[in-house]
């Protein structure tokens, strides 16, 4: 059918988010007869009206003054509004690292440079390449086209992706290996995401990135509470999760051997010990209390300066690298899971205390143990 011409009332311009652009693309290309919109809203995760401005932008027709680029065209079928990758698309995103191969009218690639997974190279290397151990992410989420995204965007960053696509299947994932990171979506078939945090958190402690969208604050909050270490809402950016994945696995990476006169690695409070290269803490009768990543990580702000307000910037930025904005509640909720860890009675907390107005601090002796 001959493509659809833009409405004499086109949207204003605005600009186009490179990873969405990818990932619209991407999607675009694994299917050449072309997607419904009503389909990629919901592969995509985003709302109708983002989508329809975007393919606007990107389309065959000009938008305002300016002239469409033309990477996708859109038609109708039938009742559907039908959209496909053109040939300049499809040009754009063979030069996009980590995008899929080009498609069946343009020649085989030859084989992965194993320098840059993803893209091709000419040339052999210039060494043999070095078996590095790609870190594991489990991607639990029933919707199969935005794990295969999320596989192809991590996996062109140096990451293993494995799919569970229900509470069940994360569960025979997690027997089979314990994962580096999980990524996990709250509208699953079998059980609540929630519900499924809180099972998951009786037994594995490591990272746990919500990718959800339920972005409501009541449901950030209640995740937090659970035990997620951060949340991000669909549609999401993928440098975005990345740099989150990112940070979450150098926190939880066990700390480098120290030299003989460095800091001490073993610290005592209360009636509490805790192993900073481990990441572990213990109580007095070395029962070991199980602490998740972003609550370790609280814990040790707080260690370094015991008895001095730590603003909730700071703490902001030693869990998640950026400050606390006026209405987010990530530290809060991270203060209050923590303080059900340490605090003989956390409803009555007496070792980590708040300071109205600037923050929290450890009203504790720290020696070393």
């Amino acid at each position: 059918m001959p493509p659809r011409r833009a409405s004499a009332t086109s949207p204003p311009p605005l600009s186009v988010d490179a990873s969405l652009l990818h990932a619209l693309l991407a999607e675009l290309a694994a299917h050449p007869e072309g997607v419904s919109t009503a389909r990629l809203c919901k592969r995509l995760g985003l709302r109708m009206s983002v989508l329809l401005r975007t393919l606007a932008w990107i389309g065959e027709d000009a938008v305002g003054d300016r002239e469409g680029p033309g990477w996708v065209r859109t038609f109708e079928d039938g009742a559907r509004t039908m959209v496909q990758l053109t040939g300049a698309g499809r040009a754009l995103l063979a030069t996009v690292p980590g995008a899929p191969a080009p498609l069946c009218d343009h020649p085989s690639p030859p084989a992965d440079d194993p320098q840059r997974p993803g893209m091709t190279s000419d040339a052999p290397p210039t060494t043999a390449p070095v078996a590095t151990v790609r870190p594991d992410i489990l991607v639990v989420d029933d919707d199969t086209d935005i794990v295969e995204l999320i596989d192809r965007y991590l996996g062109a960053h140096g990451f293993g992706v494995r799919a569970a696509h229900s509470g069940a299947d994360m569960h025979a994932a997690l027997a089979e290996a314990a994962p580096d990171v999980v990524l996990l979506d709250l509208g699953l078939p079998d059980i609540d995401g929630l519900s499924l945090l809180q099972q998951l958190r009786t037994h594995w402690q490591g990272p746990v990135i919500v990718v959800s969208g339920r972005g409501e604050a009541v449901e950030r909050v209640v995740g937090l509470e659970l035990g997620a270490d951060d949340y991000v809402a669909k549609p999401f950016d993928f440098r975005e999760l990345l740099a989150r994945i990112r940070s979450l696995l150098r926190r939880a990476a066990p700390a480098a051997p120290q030299p003989a006169a460095g800091p001490p690695r073993r610290l005592a409070f209360a009636h509490l010990v805790v192993d900073l290269g481990a990441r572990r803490m213990h109580d007095a009768d070395g029962t070991e209390i199980p602490l998740t990543t972003g609550e370790f990580d609280l814990l040790r702000a707080l260690l370094e300066r015991p008895n001095e307000v730590r603003s909730r910037d700071e703490l902001m930025n030693a869990l998640h690298g950026r400050e606390a904005g006026p209405f987010d509640r990530a530290i809060d909720v991270a203060i209050a899971r923590l303080r059900r860890k340490v605090e003989p009675d956390p409803a009555n907390p007496d070792l980590i205390r708040s300071v109205r107005g600037l923050g929290y601090l450890l009203a504790a002796e720290v020696r070393q143990a």
